[in-house]
């Protein structure tokens, strides 16, 4: 075949660089006369990585950062500060992914719960890059919870507590609001039936404690969506500290789900007398800070919800996720950011039958008692 008409058939882009023939001494192999011609296999220039100026977070108004990352500009430099190290380039080359990018990507993910809206932004880096970003920076977020997530056990701790829920309804002595809420997610085919819940779809059952002020005291994240609330209390280490009675001197406010204990008090079923009726209505009236958390978490980050979509990751993986938002509400209501909450999360009580015995006996017993001495007049009586 003809050199030339081979070559006339090669197609040539403006970005394309090439090199000369030669030998191995680099000397021209085709001799003076010969027209300079570029080779059979052209290089293609690379092209630079971009990361769009729009990222830098002084370019961002105050309002735009809290709706796109759910974090203010402090609470996000104070952050990526405490993870820095791990998230930072180890290497020197000029186009490597700034940590602060990686952390502000992984924070719009969590907001809204796709990767389309990410990479219709102004991250500057594709689905897969924003895929592997999301395990360094969960992993590095990780490190962090238990500076954000603790049940307090200081007597003056406790104290603050009971104070902010007596004052919603008259409840007494209470240091927790406790619930589980699912997260949809889609499981590997072989476990699909461990995960599904009660409603036939697939899920994480995630146990949480709050405060009054909704602040996330305890969370537990790994169980499946077909587990029973109490069975996920009765295996966490809050729930063997309270049994063993390492918390004393006060409970924590449940659901009928759980059953009475000692140390949990439920809802009468059933009130008759007027006393039970107030009862009642101060533990509905003090529990539902549980359920305003779960809306409040999961408005902040939709990717909790099932408007957010179904996450798409290893069971491992997702309870990671719900790990890090719940120290992201913590952190964003220390800094006092409010969100709207659009996401109401109903109570659910799960109707499985529940165990009975001398605990429940005892708890039930605890219960009368607190009807007997707070709930006997009306509060305004006290």
């Amino acid at each position: 075949m003809d050199g030339g008409f081979f070559l006339a058939q090669l197609d040539f882009c403006p970005d394309m660089i090439y090199d000369h023939v030669t030998d191995r001494q680099g000397q021209d192999q085709r001799g003076p006369d010969v027209e300079q011609l570029p080779p059979l296999f052209p290089r293609r220039l690379p092209r630079p990585r971009v990361f769009r100026t729009r990222l830098v977070l002084d370019q961002i108004s105050d309002r735009k950062i809290i709706d796109d990352y759910r974090l203010s500009r402090t609470a996000i430099y104070e952050l990526y500060q405490e993870i820095r190290e791990d998230i930072d380039p180890t290497t020197a080359r000029s186009h490597a992914v700034p940590g602060i990018v990686k952390l502000l990507t992984v924070l719009q993910f969590l907001a809204t719960g796709t990767f389309q809206h990410v990479l219709g932004g102004n991250s500057g880096v594709d689905q897969s890059t924003v895929s592997r970003h999301l395990t360094q920076v969960l992993r590095a977020l990780k490190k962090c919870v238990r500076k954000h997530i603790v049940f307090p056990m200081g007597v003056e701790e406790h104290r603050k507590i009971k104070t902010g829920f007596f004052k919603i309804a008259g409840m007494p002595n209470v240091l927790g609001a406790i619930d589980c809420t699912h997260v949809a997610f889609t499981p590997p085919s072989d476990q699909e039936m461990q995960y599904r819940n009660r409603k036939m779809g697939y899920s994480l059952n995630v146990q949480a404690v709050c405060d009054a002020n909704l602040k996330i005291l305890d969370v537990v994240t790994r169980y499946p969506g077909s587990c029973h609330d109490s069975y996920i209390l009765s295996n966490s280490a809050l729930g063997r500290k309270f049994a063993e009675g390492r918390i004393a001197q006060g409970w924590l406010l449940g659901d009928a789900g759980y059953g009475s204990k000692t140390w949990l008090l439920t809802p009468i079923t059933i009130p008759r007398s007027d006393a039970e009726k107030r009862y009642n209505e101060s533990h509905i009236s003090t529990r539902c800070t549980i359920e305003r958390t779960f809306g409040v978490l999961k408005s902040r980050f939709r990717c909790l919800h099932i408007s957010g979509g179904s996450l798409q990751y290893s069971p491992e993986k997702v309870a990671d996720i719900v790990l890090v938002c719940c120290m992201l509400h913590n952190i964003a209501l220390r800094h006092n950011l409010d969100i709207d909450i659009d996401i109401v999360v109903p109570p659910e009580v799960d109707i499985t039958p529940l165990a009975t015995g001398s605990d429940v006996s005892r708890g039930n017993a605890v219960r009368r008692q607190v009807i007997r001495e707070w709930f006997s007049q009306p509060r305004e009586a006290v």
